[in-house]
Order: C-alpha cells, then sequence, then structure tokens
C-alpha cells in the first residue's frame, strides 16, 4: 500500500475500532483481558493495549484460540461496510 493511501485510512482510527471488538469477542467467549492474556501467551498490558488501539494486536495469536475465533470474525465483520451478520437458528422436527 502507497504512504499516501496508508495516510487515508490510519485517519479512521482503524486500531481503536479492531480493539473495540477484540473485547467485544472477549465478552462473548466470557473472557477477560487476563484470561485472555494467559490465553494467547502475553501479558495483560499488551491485550490492554490491543483493545485501547495503541499497538496492533497479533490476530494470528488470537486466532490460534479456538474459542475466539467465531466471536472475532463475527466481531470484524460488523466493522466491514455493507455486511449484514445474521443469527439463524434452525429448528427440526424430530419424530
Amino acid at each position: 500500500m502507497a504512504k499516501a493511501d496508508l495516510k487515508e485510512v490510519e485517519t479512521r482510527d482503524f486500531r481503536a475500532e479492531i480493539g473495540r471488538a477484540i473485547q467485544r469477542a472477549l465478552s462473548i467467549a466470557g473472557r477477560s483481558q487476563k484470561g485472555a492474556a494467559g490465553l494467547v501467551g502475553v501479558d495483560v498490558a499488551q491485550v490492554a493495549r490491543w483493545i485501547a488501539g495503541t499497538e496492533r494486536p497479533q490476530m494470528d495469536r488470537l486466532f490460534a484460540i479456538e474459542e475466539l475465533r467465531q466471536p472475532l470474525i463475527v466481531e470484524l465483520a460488523e466493522l466491514a461496510e455493507n455486511v449484514e451478520v445474521v443469527t439463524e437458528i434452525r429448528f427440526r422436527k424430530v419424530g
């Protein structure tokens, strides 16, 4: 990506938006920052920096934790324009 393009992207403050998405994903998974840090193998301060948007999150480490994958995908999809996240429940008649 060209430098000019990067500056335009940074004006939207994606790091903060991604941080909020990570926080919501942790909440959905029932994990605190401390619990997430233990799962991911980093200290709590680093997770806090990811959530605050002051440091780029290590998404590969977060996605390595199976219980965080689905909530992260949903929350990150919510950031995209023209994307609709739909929760669907289907019941099958048994018998």
